[in-house]
């Protein structure tokens, strides 16, 4: 998988994310669209070989040996987290992470340094209040 068919498919996906009303369910079904950008950049960072402290990919293996790591820990939270790590690590990964903010919310997310700097809060602060 290459960098611009990921960037192709956030496009796709935000195409229909952008016609999305405001309502309830709409916002659910916002959040469905999201998931799958997460999940085309996870998809991505795996087939690099991209991990933090074994997520996913180690994590995935132990999860199959032994029990400790249910579904629910592969949840959309970790898997955030672990995209905004490696957006602070790898080049690609920063590329693509920001090109989803920016697309989405192209009135928050204007500036490479201003998200770099937010990714960098973020983790530091933990607002993930995940482990991995």
């Amino acid at each position: 998988m290459e960098i611009e068919s990921v960037k192709n498919r956030i496009l796709e996906i935000h195409e229909v994310w952008d016609v999305i009303g405001d309502c309830l369910d709409c916002f659910k079904y916002g959040e469905i669209h999201e998931s799958y950008v997460v999940q085309t950049i996870s998809d991505y960072c795996v087939e690099k070989g991209y991990e933090v402290d074994g997520f996913p990919m180690q994590k995935r293996a132990l999860s199959e040996a032994v029990t400790n790591y249910g579904e629910e820990y592969f949840c959309h939270d970790r898997y955030i987290k672990y995209l905004d790590v490696l957006a602070t690590e790898h080049k690609d990964v920063f590329e693509l992470m920001y090109f989803y903010s920016s697309t989405f919310w192209p009135e928050q997310f204007y500036d490479e340094e201003l998200y770099r700097e937010r990714l960098l809060d973020y983790i530091s602060c933990d607002v993930y209040e995940i482990a991995f």
